[in-house]
């Protein structure tokens, strides 16, 4: 069986998910600031504040750093006329096949990282789950979602 031609996504996408991430992540310090708070910062405790605090830090620099550069490299889609398929994971890969008859929807959304750097997720809702295809061109996500929409009508008049 071939393969379908599988794209990558923009380089761009590397930098929207380092800041998402690391946003994220700065909330992990809260942790060591409130067990200080609560528990105290003497003795023994001292010692479970820091340790927590370079753990906040190291998965800090890891999800700002690493995991977007690695997600980046792992993503792939393919759209044909019968189904998308969708390949990502860093460590667990997940390949899903969607058929162009159970699709829905299509959307594409727009948060503010994502429109800084002029980028935009493509949304297929199907009967049972949503997927995305996240960080497309804003102008090769809406043909995206126009591509979809085309195969799924034609794949709808053939049933």
């Amino acid at each position: 069986m071939n393969e379908p031609p599988f794209h990558k996504l923009t380089p761009r996408s590397i930098r929207v998910w380092q800041w998402s991430n690391s946003i994220r992540s700065l909330f992990l310090f809260i942790i060591p600031i409130v067990y200080a708070i609560v528990i105290g910062w003497d003795g023994f405790h001292r010692w479970i504040v820091i340790s927590i605090s370079i753990l906040a830090f190291a998965y800090w620099l890891l999800s700002m750093f690493l995991m977007p550069y690695l997600s980046w490299k792992n993503w792939r889609y393919a759209i044909d006329e019968n189904e998308i398929d969708l390949k990502h994971g860093v460590i667990f890969k997940t390949r899903t096949l969607i058929p162009l008859s159970r699709v829905q929807h299509v959307d594409t959304r727009q948060g503010p990282l994502l429109g800084y750097y002029e980028l935009a997720s493509v949304t297929i809702s199907t009967a049972a789950t949503t997927h995305v295809i996240p960080a497309l061109d804003s102008v090769l996500a809406d043909r995206v979602r126009h591509q979809i929409s085309t195969y799924a009508r034609l794949a709808e008049e053939d049933v």
